[in-house]
């Protein structure tokens, strides 16, 4: 899998995976990448810093949890700025269920023991590998406080599978 920061033609900045290289190039090529906040498919990569490794709490975001959080500010700004807060919604909400299909996609379903899979994982007594599942406000509280990095996205209802 490869990382890249992507740029749509109104200068959105946002990341995705791909499985390699050539695999962008073809999706790119046939406007199957779409910006998450404007739906512009004139997608091109952006300038990118090498990954070096850090202990900072604060640069220990996986990319997911960034683009949710690039998210979460571009509604801000958007609704400072006077812009439909309808649209807003809209736009944040396919992001928001853009990063669900994704976690769906490429992480394993865990369930109900997600915090204790979670923790399994976080101190080796398990595979490393990426996790999704539920958990209770309390037992995300308490991976968090003995320092496993959890993101918490909302499950939205599949609008294909409704009335």
């Amino acid at each position: 899998m490869i990382h890249y920061q992507l740029l749509c033609e109104h200068e959105h900045k946002f990341e995705a995976w791909f499985r390699d290289s050539a695999a962008f190039d073809e999706q790119a090529a046939q406007s199957e990448i779409e910006c998450p906040f404007c739906g512009d498919a004139h997608i091109r990569k952006a300038m990118m810093a090498p990954a070096l490794a850090s202990h900072s709490k604060e640069e220990k975001k996986s990319p997911n949890q960034q683009l949710a959080i690039d998210a979460a500010e571009k509604v801000v700004v958007d609704v400072r700025e006077g812009l439909d807060p309808q649209v807003v919604a809209e736009q944040f909400l396919k992001v928001v269920t853009q990063l669900q299909k994704h976690v769906e996609d490429t992480c394993d379903y865990v369930g109900e023991k997600f915090a204790d899979e979670a923790r399994a994982i976080h101190y080796g007594d398990a595979e490393p590998r990426d996790i999704y599942g539920e958990s209770s406000a309390t037992e995300a509280e308490e991976l968090r406080d003995e320092g496993i990095e959890i993101a918490s996205i909302p499950k939205l209802i599949d609008k294909d599978r409704t009335n």
